[in-house]
């Protein structure tokens, strides 16, 4: 009533009509606040739609990896590992830095050697933090250096599970030769990528510099995939004092500590829900 009064009398009223995206939005809101799998119709209810405009938006989203189908018969839908991952790689990097931290320097200190963590932006591979032992030899990875795809056994440790249109941009440039066993054939690369996908680590043995060495095993992260790796880097022959299962033993002995420290303090209280009840759309 008060609306037909309104318009009786020459008012102007606020009907600025909902923005497309703003459904996108909405339905994204939805499901990421939910500790369960969401149907179309809890979806098209909650956000107040027409069952019709809900499956839309839920395609819509789907085709662009936004979102995921899944539960029983596939019937339900989750946020999409794009999505994940673009909300990681916006991540602040000296709040990561801190949470890892502790992590790498007691790990430099046991190895002897520098390790340090590198993270996928783009299409390309940067070290975020680095510890050096407290005594002997180290080699410097300054954070924010970019690592040679064909050549840094971190770089490795990540590319080899990304998609082939990712790794094609990494592998775009210019690729030199920096040292003796340098691959820089796309063939020769990508039987590195390989063997890292079927041996769990990678490694870059007088590749970057005569005498340097290094080993780096992907962290892979739920919803994400693998966007970080974990190196160790040093002298070739100081590295290899310490044989290649102990090396990786002890570097895939963090994978654990540095996933809980990357998903950071909120996505690791959340408990796993006991069979929730779906509340379904009531007819109408």
């Amino acid at each position: 009533m008060s609306r037909i009064i309104a318009i009786q009398q020459g008012q102007t009223l606020d009907t600025k009509p909902e923005l497309p995206l703003e459904r996108y939005f909405k339905v994204l809101e939805a499901i990421a606040v939910s500790s369960h799998s969401l149907g179309l119709s809890d979806i098209a209810y909650q956000c107040d739609l027409p069952v019709a405009t809900a499956h839309r938006l839920l395609q819509n989203l789907q085709t662009a990896k936004l979102i995921v189908a899944s539960g029983t018969n596939r019937r339900g839908y989750q946020l999409g590992q794009r999505l994940f991952r673009l909300l990681h790689t916006g991540s602040e990097a000296a709040s990561l830095a801190i949470s890892v931290q502790p992590i790498l320097d007691k790990l430099a200190n046991e190895l002897g050697h520098t390790c340090y963590l590198a993270k996928l932006r783009g299409h390309e591979v940067a070290s975020v933090a680095w510890a050096v032992p407290d005594d002997g030899l180290r080699a410097h990875v300054i954070p924010g250096i970019i690592m040679p795809p064909h050549i840094a056994a971190s770089a490795k440790a990540i590319l080899a599970f990304q998609s082939s249109e990712l790794i094609d941009e990494a592998l775009a440039g210019p690729l030199p030769r920096l040292a003796p066993e340098t691959k820089t054939t796309r063939k020769g690369i990508e039987k590195d990528y390989a063997a890292v996908r079927k041996n769990g680590f990678a490694s870059c043995w007088n590749e970057m510099l005569l005498g340097m060495g290094a080993i780096a095993v992907p962290i892979p992260l739920r919803n994400v995939g693998v966007i970080y790796s974990l190196g160790a880097a040093g002298l070739a022959d100081r590295l290899t004092r310490r044989s290649l299962p102990e090396l990786l033993k002890k570097l895939t002995a963090v994978i654990a500590p540095l996933s809980k420290a990357l998903r950071g303090p909120e996505a690791n209280s959340r408990k796993k829900p006991q069979k929730p009840k779906i509340n379904r759309a009531p007819s109408r």
